[in-house]
């Protein structure tokens, strides 16, 4: 899988948490309890992802648009080069 890939991913599993836990908050007089250790590495595991992931995927897009630009930037130069020979 790529970057934007997991980074989609761990931000859906994210807000899904959110919701579920909120919900179980609500309902269960005790929420966590013994579990909020587990609740908090959960929470921070997913947060770590789609942060790690989101700057992966930014480094990415920035090196494709860094291509594209050069590309677009010799393109140019030979057309400006094209139009300054033809010129008398």
């Amino acid at each position: 899988m790529d970057n934007e890939t997991l980074f989609y991913v761990c931000g859906i599993v994210l807000a899904v948490s959110a919701v579920a836990f909120s919900f179980a908050a609500l309902r269960l007089e005790r929420f966590p309890g013994r579990a909020a250790p587990i609740v908090f590495i959960w929470f921070a595991v997913l947060v770590g992802g789609a942060t790690t992931f989101s700057v992966l995927h930014a480094k990415d897009e920035e090196k494709h648009e860094e291509a594209s630009l050069h590309e677009a930037t010799e393109e140019a130069e030979r057309a400006e080069d094209e139009g300054t020979e033809a010129a008398p």
